[in-house]
């Protein structure tokens, strides 16, 4: 059952911060405040302020920081959205269906498959994501 819930929230996480700045966004909006809100208007409003906050915030950031700040935007709603799917586990299918209605929403570049690498100390990457790695390793040389 984790697995379902981790992907479930993870799928939602994603689909809400891409919706940001989207044709989409009012949907995603309203539907994630109507969802986590269930039906207490207080709650559903304070979720859609919630929302407009991070999709302004979003907005506001320079190009350069804007993959970065949506990463971590992903990252803190999956978590809130895998906590409230244990709390709240009959919401599952209700989750999926808005996901699904905001995915269709979102214009093409916004489903693009995206990518992280992170490598520490002497640690070595050869990452592609549509295509081929080539590496050719040669013995280390003598300084000269």
């Amino acid at each position: 059952m984790w697995d379902s819930v981790a992907w479930l929230a993870a799928a939602g996480g994603t689909a809400l911060v891409d919706a940001a700045a989207t044709d989409a966004w009012q949907t995603a909006r309203t539907g994630f405040a109507r969802l986590l809100g269930r039906g207490d208007h207080r709650t559903e409003l304070s979720v859609a302020t919630r929302l407009d906050g991070m999709a302004a915030h979003l907005e506001q950031q320079p190009d350069h920081e804007r993959e970065g700040a949506r990463r971590e935007l992903v990252i803190g709603w999956t978590a809130r959205l895998s906590d409230f799917l244990d709390d709240n586990p009959e919401v599952a299918a209700e989750l999926q269906e808005l996901i699904d209605r905001v995915r269709a929403g979102l214009p093409e570049t916004s489903n693009v498959a995206r990518q992280s690498v992170h490598a520490q100390d002497h640690a070595v990457q050869y990452v592609s994501q549509h295509g081929n790695v080539y590496v050719n390793h040669h013995a280390p040389q003598e300084p000269r």
